[in-house]
């Protein structure tokens, strides 16, 4: 009687799928060397990861070399096979949700004419797979004409007050004055973008007096501005597309301090579209007799950080 033994290879698991997958070719005529491959995907799981790989025609060559990075740390490329493989340089975790962006230059086209997707792979440490996912159909043929749009990355940020002076006494008739700030953002960043601000302290000097933050920053509002104290509320106006919203002790008109360094008091998610997003902040100071006279000075820098 004769035994034997039938092993199943297990399939390789994946925790998620990857989101908004595209795969574009600068040139699809077969056997076109020189070309550019570039790949766009969202993360489905967060994780540290060591590198992405994308599949490509039987018969792509070339040495490739990395082009344009968004989204994940620097790092290198080969092509095996059917296989190109972005190694990062340094990984680090990368949470879901992230928009990346990865582009290879010098590659040679497939001779075969036909339509062709990439199957995109997230890898951890393992080596294990993280999220896959499959794009659209790229075609590759003789006679077809490849037309490339490039839409450039544009954003525009405004600032409506460069400076402002004011001018207060402890008497209760002049003890608190304000002065309205208002910034606008507009920008075609598909994951939104941050607004971040920060202060140097509203201070003098001989000898060295600071009036106090009402807050620690935008994370943390105060309901009523103290007898002494330096910080602003907010207004925003936005078009309603973008997922724009403040900083959560900006909520219900509170009072915030500007901290030391940068803190988010605006966070979006999407591109603002022909609409700009307008925030006011209403800066306010306010004295009691225990502050000294002296002019006082600070400068608050705002900081836009895309993520296209």
């Amino acid at each position: 009687m004769a035994t034997g033994i039938v092993v199943f290879g297990a399939a390789p698991a994946f925790a998620g799928t990857l989101a908004n997958l595209s795969w574009a070719v600068n040139n699809t005529q077969t056997g076109r060397t020189g070309v550019t491959y570039s790949y766009s995907f969202k993360t489905a799981t967060t994780a540290t990861l060591t590198s992405v790989t994308m599949t490509v025609p039987a018969g792509t060559s070339g040495t490739p070399a990395v082009g344009t990075v968004y989204g994940v740390g620097a790092g290198t490329v080969a092509l095996a096979g059917t296989t190109i493989t972005y190694t990062i340089t340094t990984p680090a975790s990368i949470n879901s949700g992230i928009s990346i962006y990865l582009s290879f230059t010098g590659l040679t086209n497939t001779a075969a004419a036909g339509s062709y997707t990439s199957t995109i792979t997230t890898i951890k440490s393992g080596p294990t797979n993280v999220d896959t996912g499959t794009t659209g159909s790229v075609t590759f043929g003789a006679s077809s004409t490849t037309a490339t749009v490039n839409v450039g990355q544009t954003l525009t940020f405004t600032n409506s007050m460069p400076a402002f002076s004011l001018a207060v006494d402890p008497s209760m008739l002049n003890n608190v004055q304000s002065q309205a700030v208002v910034l606008t953002v507009q920008t075609n960043a598909a994951s939104g973008y941050t607004l971040a601000a920060s202060d140097t302290g509203l201070s003098r000097s001989g000898p060295a007096y600071t009036i106090p933050a009402v807050s620690a920053g935008p994370a943390t509002g105060v309901s009523s501005f103290p007898a002494s104290g330096w910080g602003a509320s907010a207004t925003l106006t936005t078009g309603g597309t973008d997922g724009a919203a403040l900083a959560a002790g900006l909520s219900g008109g509170k009072w915030v301090g500007y901290p030391s360094s940068p803190a988010n008091f605006l966070t979006t998610t999407g591109a603002t579209g022909a609409t700009a997003d307008s925030l006011t902040l209403n800066n306010q100071v306010a004295v009691d007799y225990s502050v000294p006279d002296g002019t006082y000075t600070d400068t608050v820098t705002y900081v836009v950080t895309p993520s296209f």
